[in-house]
């Protein structure tokens, strides 16, 4: 880092001309150097003491012209000369030259022989001179001493140094939280975008050279933008998962910290210089459970990613590959076993478990990861992981806007009584109410039940119906003739449910006059190939494009699959098309540029600040048990309340 070419003790006394441009470098070295002999506090110059002073004149073009040493020898010459505060202010500034030619030792015995303590008018600029040294020296706590002496000072340079000072030292001592605080309040002083970067620069170069705290103790602090200082420090600190990787980490930092000053300046500098040399690593590891009751999901996703590797061997290098099977070792031992054998970047694992394993692990990551499912909200992603999963979460939420962006206010919900039904129906109403949607009532059913009669009446009040037949039929003392009717108040159903219970239950809705509602559901309603689709005839879902909406290149991709793994792309399409799909995004998140949204096979795929690839996904309606595609809205109407 650069030291300042010399000390004011009342650095706001000289302002810059307001007519006449800027001031030289020299002329401004010389006016620190008169301020400096002035103490700054009104009092008359020493007789022969100004700017017109040949003698000062050459001192300071000397100090300007980078001739340190004949510098100091200049101010101990003016020195000898006079008496005094004057003559103390001289030896400081000899001090400083000494210490920009290199001579710390020199400079430290000039500096002890200035008295102790010295004249007050010195003390504030004799704190910085010292402090500055002993940083130069590698004598924190003797900085500390040192500023710690200054008295109070309200102009914005002298409260800058001794920050600075301080924040150095404190990083020196293994105080980075302290030094980061100090640093931090320095930005307060400084009044140009030029030295917010320039200190923001120097924050990261002590985190570099010093460390950061651990996990714990950031989670102690209160301050946010602190906190998020803290965490970009542990980058800064770690650089342990190489050029691919930091570019990563800092990405997804930026991510999730999208309103942090280091946005600013320091962020983009940082990655304009990792994009540079960000490239898709020679060596890749796959982790995958490739035996045991997961074993053909496994297969599945490794099949699609090299699908997709030898698709663009002809215009990408060569990589090598290597494939572990988690379940022979576990998540943390097969992590271990690929960066020993020299993974630049890692895929996987694919099971929500194994996910958590690995980011609690303490050794941390040591290089870029993109794990094949998400780890639970509550839990933080360690620096350097990314998640990409076939969240269904992201399905629910597609099904509220598309069915906001079709105009439709009023919802009800079927989900299954288990933690995918909840999770979906939370995904669902959280989207949907956000944006002015109304759930009206939603019921919960069991997913290995045949016989959803009982909940279906209830949600479109057909009981009610009954009920109310049964009254009027007692208070007039005949039989009515009577046709049940449903709900008018809602315009659309959200239903949760696998495909056989879809099956089942879209019959029922027909019978119960519900047949006519528009029906929302995910993905997972649909099974490609699978019979009795025609009985979920109506019904709307979005799901990958691999599936509903085939572009000619990826239709051409499923038909070389149908060729060599007969059946194969059909009964696991979805996870075939997330290996494939694992390949593009670890090409983008070590690549040029950064993660960008990417055309992938399993959707439009972006980098959400949470640290997760969310996915926008193409639309399908099931007609005569076929998933046809639908248009995307592109310029949703204006949503009305009601049918």
């Amino acid at each position: 880092m650069g030291w300042i070419s010399n000390v004011s003790c009342c650095p706001g006394s000289v302002r810059r001309p307001q007519r006449h441009g800027e001031l030289s470098r020299s002329a401004v070295v010389v006016s620190l150097a008169i301020a400096l002999i002035s103490g700054c506090t009104g009092v008359s110059q020493a007789p022969g003491v100004g700017a017109d002073d040949p003698a000062l004149r050459e001192a300071a073009a000397l100090a300007d012209r980078g001739q340190h040493g004949a510098a100091a020898d200049a101010y101990l010459a003016l020195a000898a000369e006079t008496t005094g505060h004057v003559r103390e202010r001289y030896q400081l500034l000899a001090v400083r030259q000494k210490q920009l030619d290199g001579n710390l030792d020199g400079a430290q015995v000039l500096l002890d022989t200035l008295p102790d303590p010295v004249s007050q008018k010195n003390l504030l600029g004799w704190a910085q001179v010292a402090g500055d040294l002993a940083i130069a020296r590698d004598e924190p706590r003797r900085a500390l001493a040192a500023i710690d002496r200054a008295p109070r000072s309200p102009q914005p340079r002298a409260a800058a140094e001794l920050a600075r000072i301080r924040g150095e030292a404190l990083f020196r001592i293994g105080d980075s939280v302290g030094g980061t605080e100090a640093l931090l309040e320095r930005e307060v002083w400084l009044d140009t975008p030029q030295s917010i970067a320039t200190n923001q620069r120097l924050l990261w170069t002590l985190f570099q050279r010093y460390g950061a705290p651990v996990n714990a103790t950031i989670d102690a602090v209160d301050d946010p933008v602190l906190s998020a200082w803290l965490t970009l420090g542990q980058l800064a600190a770690g650089g342990s998962t190489g050029t691919p990787g930091m570019a990563l980490a800092l990405r997804t930092w930026q991510q999730q910290h999208p309103q942090h000053p280091a946005n600013n300046s320091l962020l983009p500098e940082l990655l304009a210089g990792q994009d540079s040399a960000a490239y898709l690593p020679e060596r890749l590891a796959l982790l995958l459970p490739l035996s045991g009751r997961q074993q053909l999901a496994g297969s599945a996703i490794r099949d699609g990613f090299m699908a997709a590797y030898y698709n663009r061997a002809d215009t990408e290098p060569r990589r090598e590959i290597r494939i572990y099977d988690v379940e022979l070792d576990g998540p943390i031992a097969a992590y271990q076993r690929a960066i020993s054998g020299g993974a630049q970047l890692v895929i996987g694992p694919l099971l929500k478990g194994n996910v958590q394993a690995l980011a609690n692990n303490p050794g941390g990551l040591s290089v870029p990861t993109l794990s094949l499912n998400y780890l639970p909200d509550e839990l933080p992603a360690p620096p350097g992981l990314v998640q990409f999963a076939l969240a269904p979460e992201d399905e629910a939420a597609e099904a509220a806007n598309r069915a906001l962006a079709e105009g439709r206010r009023r919802a009800i919900a079927l989900v299954p009584s288990n933690d995918w039904g909840r999770r979906l129906l939370q995904s669902f109403a959280t989207t949907y109410e956000a944006q002015g949607g109304v759930l009206v009532d939603h019921r919960l059913y069991e997913a290995s039940g045949k016989d959803f009669s009982y909940g279906i009446q209830e949600i479109l009040l057909i009981s009610e119906s009954r009920d109310r037949k049964t009254r009027l039929s007692a208070n007039l003392g005949m039989d009515l003739s009577f046709e049940p009717r449903r709900r008018e108040d809602v315009d659309l159903i959200f239903l949760a449910a696998q495909a056989q219970a879809g099956k089942l239950l879209r019959p029922q809705l027909r019978f119960y006059y519900a047949g006519g509602i528009p029906t929302y559901a995910t993905s997972a309603i649909y099974q490609e190939g699978s019979r009795g689709n025609s009985d979920l005839n109506g019904i709307q879902f979005p799901d990958m494009p691999w599936v509903v909406a085939p572009t000619a290149d990826m239709a051409a991709t499923r038909a070389s699959i149908e060729e060599y793994w007969p059946g194969e792309a059909s009964r696991r399409a979805r996870l075939f098309a997330m290996g494939y799909d694992a390949f593009g995004l670890a090409s983008q998140l070590t690549g040029p540029g950064g993660m960008l949204e990417l055309d992938g096979v399993t959707g439009r795929l972006y980098l959400g600040r949470d640290g997760r690839i969310h996915r926008r996904l193409a639309w399908a309606k099931i007609r005569r048990g076929e998933a046809l595609a639908v248009p995307p809205i592109d310029n949703p109407p204006v949503a009305a309340s009601g049918n």
